[in-house]
């Protein structure tokens, strides 16, 4: 990740996020069965590794999965960001308490020995990572017969339409006239006693209500573009109930989430993988001594749209 977009995530993560996509209970229950299935496979005592793990998605669902069968693991969870999931979740699960967790880690360069895992997992997080480095650590950590599963972004899929449209909104939002900006550039105005600037910013505000009524329109759920422009514009209106420093703080708080949440959302869209570069991908893990053996889109059947890709391999037994 660059820097800018690594901090983004720190903080999107020490919010208490519990994943990174915007999902529906039909595709959390889909990914569930993805994980469960994954863990079914698993002997007891098996090492695991979680890449890009964020706050934990995957191993809560393989941890719990795990004891309800009585298998014990051995579990690894990794993020280039700046994560602690025991820490920032508001309810983290039992079943992660023996997960080692692993801040400011790249997947360009674990700090594993070769062959150390028996099972090797990531979900909306591989994407991230320098395609051909990640490829080649990640077949370097799996021991022989391991496997490996992955769940990557699509980029027709269902999640990148839905981010597409959050993005775009928010681009709005955001623009120099929109009111997020606009009321952060008032608040700066009058925090620097500037009365010209001020005065020009005061004249964009009704456009910039207007555009936040026209925000309201088919918005999904959750949507921050309208979530900040709403807050932006109630603070403005109720200035009058703030100390200056705490308003301005609270304004420039605000900005930063919101175009961290833009600069997150533009990521997503830009690492989903189409149909070729999936290709591409399962191509590199066979260069790397890998069996590649499935590649099929996740689904989600009752809307007929695709939620994401799935790819599993595994290392020969002899390697």
């Amino acid at each position: 990740m660059e820097p800018d977009t690594t901090d983004a995530w720190s903080d999107y993560w020490k919010g208490g996020r519990s994943a990174s996509c915007f999902e529906g209970p039909d595709t959390e229950v889909r990914l569930t069965r993805v994980w469960n299935e994954f863990v079914d496979s698993f002997r007891d005592g098996a090492r695991f590794l979680d890449l890009a793990t964020g706050n934990g998605a995957v191993v809560r669902i393989c941890a719990a999965h795990a004891h309800a069968r009585g298998i014990g693991l051995h579990i690894d969870a990794v993020d280039a960001a700046a994560i602690d999931p025991v820490r920032y979740l508001a309810d983290p699960s039992p079943s992660i308490e023996g997960v080692r967790f692993q801040g400011n880690v790249k997947l360009e360069n674990l700090p594993f020995p070769d062959s150390r895992y028996d099972a090797v997992a990531s979900q909306f997080g591989f994407e991230y990572a320098t395609e051909e480095q990640a490829v080649t650590e990640t077949a370097r950590v799996l021991a022989a017969a391991g496997r490996l599963r992955l769940v990557l972004h699509a980029k027709e899929g269902k999640v990148s339409h839905d981010i597409d449209r959050r993005v775009e909104r928010l681009r709005i939002a955001l623009a120099d006239d929109g009111p997020i900006t606009l009321v952060r550039t008032l608040v700066r105005a009058a925090a620097a006693g500037d009365a010209g600037a001020l005065s020009r910013a005061a004249s964009q505000l009704p456009a910039a209500v207007e555009t936040a009524r026209r925000l309201v329109n088919e918005a999904p759920q959750d949507d921050a573009a309208l979530y900040y422009s709403r807050e932006f514009l109630q603070l403005w209106n109720r200035r009058d109930r703030y100390w200056p420093a705490d308003l301005r703080r609270s304004i420039e708080e605000g900005w930063t989430n919101a175009n961290g949440v833009a600069i997150r959302q533009a990521q997503m869209l830009r690492v989903a993988r189409s149909s070729e570069d999936m290709k591409r991908i399962s191509t590199r893990f066979s260069d790397a001594g890998l069996v590649v053996d499935r590649l099929r889109e996740l689904r989600d059947e009752r809307r007929s749209m695709q939620i994401a890709w799935l790819l599993d391999a595994h290392k020969p037994s002899g390697s």
